[in-house]
Parts: C-alpha cells; sequence; structure tokens
C-alpha cells in the first residue's frame, strides 16, 4: 500500500487516466451515453468531441518535435503538460466513442487506449532499472502514436463521407 501511495503521490495523473481508460471500455462495452446529448445532436456530439480530440492529439506531438530538435527549453514543464493533456484526452474520448463496432473502429479504440496505458507506465511510475527498458517503452508509446495517425486520419474520412 506504501507503494501505492507513494507512487500516486509522484505520478497524481496516473489514477485520472487509469479511470479515464476504465469508463471509456465500461461505455464502449455497454454502448452507454453521456449527458451531452441532450445538448447536441448524436452527430453534433460527435464532431464537437472528435475536433477537441483532434486539438488535444495535435498538441501531443508538441513534445516528439522539441525531442527531435534537441529544444530542452522548459523540457520538464513541456513533460508534465503532455502528460495532463494525455489525462484530458483520455476523458475526451470518453466523452466522444460511442461503440467498439467495426473491426478498424475497435482497431482505433484498442490502439488509443495502448498509447494511454503505455503513457502511464512512463518512467516516474515504473522507474526502469536499465535504459534499454526505457528505449523500449519508448519506442511503443512512440509507435503506437504513430500508428493512431492514419487510423484517425481514415476514422475522420468515413464519418464525415458517411453522414
Amino acid at each position: 500500500m506504501r507503494i501505492l501511495v507513494a507512487t500516486v503521490k509522484r505520478a497524481p495523473y496516473l489514477v485520472f487516466v487509469l479511470s479515464g481508460v476504465t469508463l471509456a471500455i465500461l461505455f464502449l462495452i455497454f454502448e452507454l451515453k453521456l449527458g451531452l446529448q441532450q445538448s447536441l445532436s448524436g452527430f453534433g456530439q460527435q464532431v464537437a468531441t472528435g475536433c477537441v480530440l483532434l486539438v488535444l492529439l495535435s498538441y501531443q506531438w508538441v513534445l516528439f518535435a522539441k525531442r527531435v530538435t534537441r529544444n530542452n527549453n522548459n523540457a520538464h514543464q513541456s513533460l508534465t503538460i503532455h502528460r495532463w493533456v494525455g489525462v484530458v484526452t483520455t476523458l475526451a474520448f470518453t466523452a466522444h466513442a460511442v461503440r467498439f463496432g467495426h473491426v478498424w473502429m475497435t482497431g482505433v479504440s484498442v490502439v488509443f487506449f495502448l498509447i494511454a496505458l503505455t503513457g502511464v507506465l512512463n518512467r516516474t511510475v515504473l522507474r526502469y532499472r536499465q535504459n534499454w527498458i526505457y528505449l523500449v517503452w519508448m519506442v511503443c508509446h512512440i509507435g503506437l502514436s504513430a500508428a493512431l495517425v492514419p487510423l484517425v486520419g481514415v476514422h475522420i474520412w468515413v464519418a464525415l463521407a458517411y453522414q
């Protein structure tokens, strides 16, 4: 229990991301709807939450760009913002997701959840003892994020084409 409390103190976003992923999975499995649909039509809600998700996911690539360009200005602050935007993105996905649906839509959801979970299992939470483990983690997290980009593009195209 002491280890769990220490981990939550070190990484307070951990509880929010795990709660968001759990809620999103439950919403998808049981096809639950949020109260947003009363103020917006079903398609209107999807467009609104989808636009929010697109902005949040786009912002997440700022940290990658900073790493590639070796821009270390405010590195700790950028990483902290990246983590909290990840939390908000997970919660926004919960509002956006409707059901698992077709195989490729399930694939988008699974990739999204894996990105969120690998994001949570970072160096602050797990304290990797060897650098190669950290590199494997980073390749998985960034690789899954890169795989999400074309999936989101296809999702947007299909969603708008058939509405």
